[in-house]
């Protein structure tokens, strides 16, 4: 018999049912949490479980095309063959750009979320590593988000990108000119999602895709000016 038990022995009938009746109900309150802490670590990994599944599921899950990209015949107060919006941006060279700058140049509008935003720059270097592509069909690429050069410095670099003029548009003037601040692509209310605007050489308004899924192949993108282009 062990110490505890003879001291239990030793005690008057009446605090001896006491005490054992505390230490059962000692027991059943333990019990209890061991339950609760087993019912939620089994909630938990069920939850992960099903995460992992609907994850698994999304990423093997074809991309249905009709809603990967919309072509758009307007955007905010602008519509196909509308002007241009003018706009004068410093790039992260620290050089000041204008659109008149490639008066009688296709011009790529490439208005996009910046570098929080991992998709939105490798797009960019996917463009600069297909660039001999774009000046095939005499397109220049310009790049606008809000971030300041010093954050985009080293991203660019990363991706090589030197033929794409990254603006900087820290007002957002540019953006609410062109309407791309209210688009199904954007994660965050005061940024650009991930939006092309194509304008031709003669300053107009050709074609307008917005893409929610922020992830567009090049070839899209070249068959899009293309065909546009070739629209009279």
């Amino acid at each position: 018999m062990s110490q505890n038990e003879l001291e239990t022995e030793k005690m008057p009938k009446k605090e001896r049912k006491k005490f054992f009746q505390e230490l059962q109900l000692r027991q059943q309150k333990s019990d209890q949490k061991r339950s609760i802490i087993t019912k939620i670590a089994f909630t938990v990994a069920a939850a992960g479980l099903l995460a992992a599944i609907i994850y698994l599921f999304a990423a093997t899950k074809p991309v249905d095309q009709n809603r990967s990209s919309s072509a758009m015949s307007s955007i905010g107060n602008l519509k196909l063959g509308d002007s241009a919006p003018a706009f004068s941006l410093p790039a992260t060279t620290g050089k000041t750009v204008s659109l008149k700058d490639y008066k009688g140049k296709n011009v790529l509008l490439y208005f996009q979320e910046g570098v929080m935003c991992a998709p939105c720059w490798e797009q960019l270097g996917r463009m600069q590593v297909s660039i001999d592509r774009f000046n095939q069909v005499e397109t220049q690429i310009i790049s606008i988000s809000i971030d300041t050069k010093e954050v985009w410095e080293p991203v660019l670099a990363a991706e090589k990108v030197v033929d794409i003029p990254v603006l900087v548009d820290s007002e957002r003037e540019a953006s609410k000119a062109y309407g791309v601040l209210n688009l199904p692509s954007q994660m965050h209310s005061d940024r650009p999602g991930h939006t092309f605007i194509l304008v031709d050489k003669d300053g107009k308004i050709r074609w307008i895709a917005d893409y929610p899924t922020m992830r567009v192949p090049e070839e899209e993108i070249l068959n899009s000016i293309k065909k546009s282009l070739e629209t009279t």
